[in-house]
Protein backbone atom coordinates (compact mmCIF):
# COMPACT_ATOMS: atom_id res chain seq x y z
CA UNK A 1 0.00 0.00 0.00
CA UNK A 2 1.54 3.30 -1.11
CA UNK A 3 1.06 6.54 0.77
CA UNK A 4 2.36 10.07 0.73
CA UNK A 5 2.63 11.17 4.36
CA UNK A 6 2.51 14.88 3.47
CA UNK A 7 -0.76 14.40 1.59
CA UNK A 8 -2.23 12.25 4.36
CA UNK A 9 -1.32 14.80 7.05
CA UNK A 10 -2.57 17.71 4.95
CA UNK A 11 -5.90 15.99 4.31
CA UNK A 12 -6.25 15.23 8.01
CA UNK A 13 -5.61 18.88 8.92
CA UNK A 14 -7.99 20.19 6.23
CA UNK A 15 -10.84 17.86 7.10
CA UNK A 16 -10.54 18.20 10.88
CA UNK A 17 -10.59 22.00 10.52
CA UNK A 18 -13.84 21.88 8.50
CA UNK A 19 -17.20 21.79 10.19
CA UNK A 20 -19.08 20.85 7.02
CA UNK A 21 -18.79 18.67 3.93
CA UNK A 22 -16.42 19.42 1.07
CA UNK A 23 -16.37 18.11 -2.51
CA UNK A 24 -13.53 16.28 -4.21
CA UNK A 25 -13.13 19.18 -6.64
CA UNK A 26 -12.81 21.68 -3.78
CA UNK A 27 -10.17 19.55 -2.04
CA UNK A 28 -8.14 19.22 -5.24
CA UNK A 29 -8.43 22.96 -5.87
CA UNK A 30 -7.15 23.68 -2.36
CA UNK A 31 -4.29 21.21 -2.79
CA UNK A 32 -3.26 22.86 -6.08
CA UNK A 33 -2.68 26.22 -4.38
CA UNK A 34 -0.05 27.44 -1.93
CA UNK A 35 0.74 26.69 0.79
CA UNK A 36 0.10 23.08 -0.25
CA UNK A 37 0.84 22.85 -4.00
CA UNK A 38 0.58 19.05 -3.78
CA UNK A 39 -1.30 18.61 -7.06
CA UNK A 40 -0.16 20.25 -10.28
CA UNK A 41 -2.40 23.02 -11.62
CA UNK A 42 -2.79 20.99 -14.83
CA UNK A 43 -3.89 17.84 -12.96
CA UNK A 44 -7.51 18.02 -14.13
CA UNK A 45 -6.95 18.85 -17.79
CA UNK A 46 -6.32 15.44 -19.37
CA UNK A 47 -8.34 12.28 -18.69
CA UNK A 48 -5.44 10.12 -17.49
CA UNK A 49 -3.98 12.77 -15.17
CA UNK A 50 -7.48 13.53 -13.91
CA UNK A 51 -7.97 9.83 -13.12
CA UNK A 52 -4.60 9.62 -11.37
CA UNK A 53 -5.25 12.73 -9.30
CA UNK A 54 -8.69 11.38 -8.34
CA UNK A 55 -7.25 7.95 -7.51
CA UNK A 56 -4.44 9.35 -5.34
CA UNK A 57 -6.88 11.55 -3.45
CA UNK A 58 -9.39 8.75 -2.84
CA UNK A 59 -6.60 6.32 -1.91
CA UNK A 60 -5.48 8.72 0.82
CA UNK A 61 -9.02 9.52 1.93
CA UNK A 62 -9.66 5.80 2.49
CA UNK A 63 -6.35 5.50 4.37
CA UNK A 64 -7.47 8.41 6.53
CA UNK A 65 -10.88 6.78 6.99
CA UNK A 66 -9.18 3.65 8.36
CA UNK A 67 -6.94 5.71 10.65
CA UNK A 68 -9.86 7.69 12.08
CA UNK A 69 -11.92 4.56 12.63
CA UNK A 70 -9.03 2.96 14.55
CA UNK A 71 -8.55 6.14 16.59
CA UNK A 72 -12.29 6.57 17.20
CA UNK A 73 -12.42 10.06 15.61
CA UNK A 74 -15.45 9.19 13.53
CA UNK A 75 -16.48 7.87 10.13
CA UNK A 76 -15.13 9.68 7.08
CA UNK A 77 -17.91 9.53 4.47
CA UNK A 78 -16.40 9.60 1.00
CA UNK A 79 -17.98 10.29 -2.37
CA UNK A 80 -17.22 12.72 -5.18
CA UNK A 81 -19.61 15.45 -4.12
CA UNK A 82 -19.46 15.07 -0.33
CA UNK A 83 -16.55 14.24 1.91
CA UNK A 84 -17.34 14.69 5.58
CA UNK A 85 -16.41 13.35 8.99
CA UNK A 86 -19.43 11.93 10.83
CA UNK A 87 -19.66 10.74 14.42
CA UNK A 88 -19.26 7.01 14.91
CA UNK A 89 -22.42 4.98 15.35
CA UNK A 90 -23.26 1.27 15.54
CA UNK A 91 -23.48 0.89 11.75
CA UNK A 92 -20.25 2.73 10.85
CA UNK A 93 -18.01 -0.29 11.21
CA UNK A 94 -20.33 -2.76 9.52
CA UNK A 95 -20.84 -0.50 6.49
CA UNK A 96 -17.11 -0.40 5.81
CA UNK A 97 -16.46 -4.13 5.91
CA UNK A 98 -17.79 -4.68 2.38
CA UNK A 99 -17.00 -1.44 0.58
CA UNK A 100 -15.98 -2.34 -2.97
CA UNK A 101 -14.98 1.26 -3.79
CA UNK A 102 -12.69 1.33 -0.79
CA UNK A 103 -11.15 -1.97 -1.89
CA UNK A 104 -10.63 -0.56 -5.39
CA UNK A 105 -8.91 2.63 -4.23
CA UNK A 106 -6.73 0.90 -1.65
CA UNK A 107 -5.40 -1.55 -4.25
CA UNK A 108 -2.51 0.37 -5.80
CA UNK A 109 -2.44 -2.02 -8.79
CA UNK A 110 -5.59 -0.27 -10.02
CA UNK A 111 -3.54 2.91 -10.28
CA UNK A 112 -0.56 1.24 -11.93
CA UNK A 113 -2.52 -0.83 -14.44
CA UNK A 114 -5.04 1.79 -15.60
CA UNK A 115 -4.04 3.13 -19.02
CA UNK A 116 -5.27 6.12 -20.95
CA UNK A 117 -7.43 3.76 -23.06
CA UNK A 118 -8.96 2.34 -19.86
CA UNK A 119 -9.83 5.85 -18.70
CA UNK A 120 -11.34 6.69 -22.10
CA UNK A 121 -13.45 3.52 -21.92
CA UNK A 122 -14.62 4.38 -18.38
CA UNK A 123 -15.59 7.86 -19.53
CA UNK A 124 -17.40 6.53 -22.60
CA UNK A 125 -19.28 4.04 -20.43
CA UNK A 126 -20.21 6.79 -17.99
CA UNK A 127 -21.52 9.07 -20.76
CA UNK A 128 -23.44 6.19 -22.33
CA UNK A 129 -25.16 5.59 -19.01
CA UNK A 130 -25.83 9.32 -18.67
CA UNK A 131 -27.31 9.42 -22.17
CA UNK A 132 -29.71 6.61 -21.33
CA UNK A 133 -30.77 8.31 -18.11
CA UNK A 134 -31.15 11.69 -19.80
CA UNK A 135 -32.73 10.56 -23.07
CA UNK A 136 -35.50 13.12 -22.63
CA UNK A 137 -33.62 16.40 -22.51
CA UNK A 138 -35.69 19.45 -21.69
CA UNK A 139 -35.85 21.57 -24.91
CA UNK A 140 -35.27 24.74 -22.89
CA UNK A 141 -32.08 23.26 -21.38
CA UNK A 142 -30.90 22.19 -24.83
CA UNK A 143 -31.49 25.70 -26.19
CA UNK A 144 -29.57 27.20 -23.24
CA UNK A 145 -26.66 24.78 -23.80
CA UNK A 146 -26.56 25.50 -27.55
CA UNK A 147 -26.51 29.25 -26.90
CA UNK A 148 -23.82 28.93 -24.25
CA UNK A 149 -21.54 27.01 -26.61
CA UNK A 150 -22.41 29.12 -29.67
CA UNK A 151 -23.90 26.23 -31.63
CA UNK A 152 -26.75 25.81 -34.07
CA UNK A 153 -29.33 23.03 -33.64
CA UNK A 154 -27.67 20.98 -36.42
CA UNK A 155 -24.23 20.77 -34.75
CA UNK A 156 -22.02 17.68 -35.05
CA UNK A 157 -19.73 16.13 -32.45
CA UNK A 158 -16.60 17.69 -33.97
CA UNK A 159 -18.09 21.20 -33.79
CA UNK A 160 -19.37 20.53 -30.26
CA UNK A 161 -15.91 19.46 -29.07
CA UNK A 162 -14.22 22.39 -30.83
CA UNK A 163 -16.56 24.99 -29.32
CA UNK A 164 -16.42 23.33 -25.90
CA UNK A 165 -12.60 23.39 -25.81
CA UNK A 166 -12.50 26.95 -27.14
CA UNK A 167 -14.99 28.20 -24.53
CA UNK A 168 -13.35 26.26 -21.71
CA UNK A 169 -9.94 27.63 -22.66
CA UNK A 170 -11.33 31.15 -22.88
CA UNK A 171 -13.08 31.01 -19.50
CA UNK A 172 -10.62 28.85 -17.55
CA UNK A 173 -9.63 30.34 -14.16
CA UNK A 174 -5.95 30.11 -15.10
CA UNK A 175 -6.74 32.42 -18.05
CA UNK A 176 -8.67 34.96 -15.98
CA UNK A 177 -12.06 33.24 -16.18
CA UNK A 178 -14.08 31.80 -13.34
CA UNK A 179 -15.07 28.38 -12.03
CA UNK A 180 -18.83 28.95 -12.31
CA UNK A 181 -18.66 29.72 -16.02
CA UNK A 182 -16.50 26.62 -16.55
CA UNK A 183 -19.08 24.54 -14.71
CA UNK A 184 -21.81 25.90 -17.00
CA UNK A 185 -19.69 25.10 -20.07
CA UNK A 186 -19.12 21.55 -18.76
CA UNK A 187 -22.86 21.19 -18.12
CA UNK A 188 -23.70 22.38 -21.65
CA UNK A 189 -21.13 20.07 -23.24
CA UNK A 190 -22.30 17.04 -21.26
CA UNK A 191 -25.94 17.76 -22.03
CA UNK A 192 -25.32 18.09 -25.78
CA UNK A 193 -22.80 15.24 -26.03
Amino acid sequence: MWQNQELLDTLEDLLLARKRAISEYDIITLLQRPPYSIFDKKALREPLTLFRCHFILFHHLYLLQERWLRQGHGMLRINVSTIVLSPLNNTSLSIDNSDSLKDYYLDWQNFDLTSENDVQEMLASFWTQMKVSSAHVNPKDKHTALTLLGLEANYDLTKLKFNYRKMLHQHHPDKGGDVETCKKIEWAYNLLK
